[in-house]
């Protein structure tokens, strides 16, 4: 997105202001939106407010993608889901103010400190099913699961943000379409274009986040989409050196059988919370 001048934030800052919210810097940016903290006037908690601009946004997120956005968060409560406060809206901007994770997202520890230790890794990756589970419960696929959508709170809970993509999903035989997420974190169905099942593409996406917790780096890239789809189909990933004799064997086969090309074969998010890594 293009930055914002100083009269657009003065607009958006007066706006929240009459809201009770004080808006502070900026954290990141997406396609369409800009996340900056701000402070709820009335008790002093820092949140923060995704903005999105309706001049810049194209007519199809407005008309099909942000409505089902909005329609899905105001259903959301779960510890491992970050939580929409307050949605305000007017004819220039969508607003929506949500928890702040204070040690910002798995992407940016990462990019900190390097590769996270297994231990550290079994707990937001335990967090992240969790919160998993409760969307696929509810026919809710989440289509853009990565590590900068997983958000690290003070006490190092973890939980999923941005439903930009998500959808309403209740296994029918209609597959969706539509592609969607980060092509280093998409599955090989949706690459291909293969209409897919969102919950099993998400499960895919959460193999990706794991190998790359673990490792520091993606296991297939994001380049040349066939390259990509040829090296998932084939398996042809490896866990670096450095990872040698520092990661169990159980952590690893969790990997493989996440990564499964076939959708037939690949497991559900349940059944990934029961794996032997993960048992207590």
């Amino acid at each position: 997105m293009e930055p914002t001048t100083p009269r657009k934030f003065m607009r958006i800052a007066d706006m929240l202001l009459s809201k009770g919210y004080s808006v502070g810097q900026q954290l990141g940016e997406g396609t369409y939106s800009k996340v900056r903290t701000a402070e709820n006037l009335a008790d002093g908690r820092m949140c923060a407010v995704k903005i999105v601009d309706r001049h810049k946004a194209r007519k199809d997120y407005l008309q099909k993608f942000m409505p089902r956005e909005l329609a899905i968060i105001a259903k959301l409560n779960h510890s491992n889901i970050v939580k929409c406060c307050a949605i305000i809206e007017n004819s220039d901007y969508i607003f929506q103010v949500m928890d702040y994770a204070e040690k910002g997202d798995v992407m940016g520890v990462i990019q900190e400190e390097g590769r996270l230790p297994e231990d550290v890794c079994k707990r937001i990756f335990q967090d992240t099913l969790s919160g998993m589970k409760y969307l696929h419960d509810m026919n809710i696929a989440h289509r853009d699961l990565k590590c900068e959508n997983i958000l690290i709170f003070h006490n190092n809970r973890a939980a999923i943000s941005d439903f930009g993509f998500s959808c309403f999903y209740n296994n029918s035989l209609d597959k969706c379409q539509t592609f969607c997420g980060s092509k280093a974190y998409a599955s090989p169905e949706v690459l291909q274009g293969i209409p897919y099942d969102p919950k099993l593409s998400d499960v895919w996406s959460l193999g990706i986040v794991l190998f790359t917790m673990l490792c520091g780096t993606q296991p297939f890239g994001d380049g040349n989409v066939t390259t990509m789809v040829q090296k998932q189909l084939w398996r042809t990933y490896t866990f670096p050196m450095t990872t040698s004799g520092t990661i169990s064997s159980k952590v690893r086969q969790l990997v493989h059988v996440i990564l499964e090309p076939c959708v037939n074969m690949r497991p559900t998010v349940a059944t990934i919370l029961v794996s032997d890594w993960l048992k207590k």
